[in-house]
C-alpha cells in the first residue's frame, strides 16, 4: 500500500493541492465546510502530515520514536533510558511521547512521530488501540510493540513471559505452605491486557497443580499504583474477605501499597502474609521495604526491541 499524498486527498476532495495544504492551517482563508471535508478525507485515508523540512525528503532523520503509557512509572523510565543508550550506539536519537493509557493520545502521539519522520517506532500500547498501528503500517516504517500486545496484533514484539512469572509466584507460595492465595490485578479496564492475563494464567496453573483452590473470586482489581494497592487491601479487610495468607501483586507499586495497609492494620508481611510483587524495582531491596519481587529484565527487553528496528 503506497503512502497517501496531498495529491490523493485533493483528487478525492475535488480541490487543488494548495487548498488541501491550507486546510491543515487553522488560520488560512478556507471555508469551514471545505476544511472539514478535506480533513475527514485525510483521516479516512490515514494521512499524516510531514512536518520535516523539504530538504530532508528522501534523506535520513536518524531518529526513533518511543511511545510509552506512563513515563512516571519506573519501568518506563528504565526502558526510556536504555532505549536512549542503545539508540545512541546505533547513531540514533530517541524521541519520546507519553499517552497516559489514553488511546486518543496514542493516536496523536503516533501522528506526531510520523510527521517528524522517525525511522522506526517502539510502542507500549493500550491494548484497545489499533488505529495507531494502522497509521504506522501505512507509513511503511519498522515498528515493534514492547511490554504488552494488542489482541489482534501480528507484528514484531518483545514481551516478558507472564505465564512463567505467575508460575514462579505460585510455586513459591506452595513451597511456603500457603493455602489461600489472592491476585491483585490491574484495574478492571486493563485486566484483559496480555501481560496481566498471562500472570494470572501462570499463577492459577501453578496453584492448581499443587491442589490449592483458586478461582475468579480470589482476583481483585487493584490498579497499578501504591495508593490503589493500599486501598484494595484495606477494603478487603473491612469486608471481612479472606483471610488470605498470600497475595501476588501485578507490580511492585501495588505491593508497596499492600505493605503500607498491612502495617497500619497490625499485619506482618513475611510472617502473617506472604507477599510478592512483580518488576523487582530497585526500591524493593531497601531494608525499610524488603519486598519479595519477581525480576523482569527490562534492559534486555528494550535492547532487543531497539535491535529489531
Amino acid at each position: 500500500m503506497k503512502n497517501v499524498t496531498i495529491k490523493d486527498i485533493a483528487n478525492i476532495a475535488g480541490v487543488s493541492e494548495t487548498t488541501v495544504s491550507l486546510s491543515f492551517q487553522p488560520d488560512s482563508r478556507i471555508s469551514q465546510a471545505t476544511r472539514e471535508r478535506v480533513l475527514k478525507i485525510a483521516d479516512d485515508l490515514r494521512y499524516v502530515r510531514n512536518s520535516v523540512a523539504q530538504n530532508l525528503r528522501g534523506g535520513r532523520t536518524k531518529t526513533i520514536g518511543f511511545i510509552v503509557n506512563d513515563i512516571n512509572n519506573y519501568i518506563y523510565h528504565i526502558m526510556s533510558r536504555v532505549a536512549a543508550q542503545i539508540g545512541s550506539q546505533y547513531g540514533f536519537q530517541v524521541l519520546y511521547a507519553e499517552t497516559d493509557w489514553d488511546p486518543a493520545k496514542t493516536i496523536e502521539a503516533t501522528k506526531t512521530m510520523l510527521a517528524k519522520q522517525v525511522e522506526g517506532l517502539m510502542l507500549s500500547l493500550s491494548e484497545k488501540e489499533e488505529v495507531s498501528l494502522d497509521l504506522i503500517r501505512h507509513a511503511k516504517i519498522p515498528y515493534v510493540v514492547i511490554d504488552t500486545i494488542p489482541h489482534s496484533y501480528k507484528g514484531s514484539y518483545v514481551v516478558n513471559d507472564g505465564v512463567k512469572t505467575g508460575k514462579i509466584a505460585g510455586n513459591h507460595f506452595a513451597e511456603l505452605g500457603c493455602r489461600r492465595v489472592a491476585f491483585f490485578n490491574a484495574s478492571k479496564e486493563m485486566a484483559t491486557f496480555s501481560a496481566f492475563t498471562q500472570q494470572l494464567e501462570g499463577l492459577k496453573s501453578s496453584l492448581n497443580s499443587f491442589g490449592i483452590a483458586f478461582d475468579d473470586n480470589d482476583v481483585y482489581y487493584a490498579g497499578l499504583s501504591v495508593e490503589e494497592g493500599s486501598r484494595t487491601f484495606s477494603n478487603l479487610l473491612s469486608q471481612g474477605r479472606g483471610p488470605y495468607d498470600a497475595i501476588l501483586c501485578v507490580n511492585d507499586y501495588v505491593a508497596y501499597g499492600v505493605m503500607q495497609s498491612a502495617e497500619k492494620n497490625g499485619i506482618k508481611v513475611g510472617s502473617d502474609l506472604a507477599l510478592i510483587g512483580i518488576d523487582n524495582l530497585e526500591f524493593s531491596v531497601l531494608d525499610r521495604i524488603s519486598l519479595s519481587s519477581i525480576a523482569i529484565d527490562y534492559h534486555k527487553m528494550t535492547t532487543l526491541a531497539v535491535s529489531k528496528l
